[in-house]
């Protein structure tokens, strides 16, 4: 019986849900790639200075602590990793203050791993399987285009994404109506590139289909 407070046809979306996590933790475990927990609580902020943290209160009288939920389980991973624990992996809650919208949530689940010895190219191979697996139930997939950074970014902008020209940047971003990035932005080459990609090139991905 399904309960009153969940919509009409969210049970099909849990059950989907639930499949996609198994296949998840079966293509890992296939390949022997270790599932671990980290915790989300941590006594400090993480690598990611850009993202807003949920903080929280912890109390024991007379004692007070603030406390940071984690933006992701990047640094306690590679904490482990630094430890030994060999290749693992991670599907776990993720909180980001001041993030909303159609593709952000403030909490979030996140699938994070890590592979040791593998390259980029491994990793790129281990992506494409990885998703063909958990899309099989519902669609078979075109074969993957691989482009490098530089290239996408160079194809949607005419700039290059490995050299920095303040003048330059800056007049791409008035003449495509962003000209807030100016000053957002300053001098950094991360901010610009970070900024550039999420409002010009994000969007046109799919061209590349």
């Amino acid at each position: 019986m399904k309960p009153d407070w969940l919509p009409s046809g969210d049970l099909t979306l849990l059950k989907s849900r639930a499949q996609l996590l198994a296949a998840i933790r079966q293509f890992f475990s296939e390949r022997g790639v270790l599932e671990v927990e980290t915790p989300l609580l941590s006594q400090s902020i993480g690598t990611d200075p850009q993202l807003a943290f949920f903080t929280t209160d912890y109390l024991l009288y007379p004692r007070r602590q603030t406390l940071y939920l984690q933006t992701s389980p990047e640094f306690a991973m590679k904490r482990l990793l630094a430890a030994g624990s060999g290749s693992i992996y991670q599907i776990c809650k993720a909180f980001r203050n001041g993030e909303t919208g159609r593709l952000h949530n403030p909490e979030f689940t996140l699938l994070e791993w890590y592979r040791v010895g593998f390259d980029l190219f491994d990793l790129m191979d281990e992506v494409e399987d990885l998703v063909k697996v958990v899309f099989s139930p519902y669609r078979s997939l075109t074969c993957t285009h691989r482009l490098s950074y530089q290239a996408v970014f160079m194809q949607h902008t005419g700039l290059d994404a490995l050299r920095f020209s303040l003048a330059d940047y800056s007049s791409y971003a008035e003449q495509t109506g962003l000209a807030e990035a100016i000053t957002l932005c300053g001098t950094s080459h991360a901010l610009w590139l970070d900024f550039i990609f999420s409002h010009c090139v994000q969007p046109k991905l799919n061209d590349n289909a």
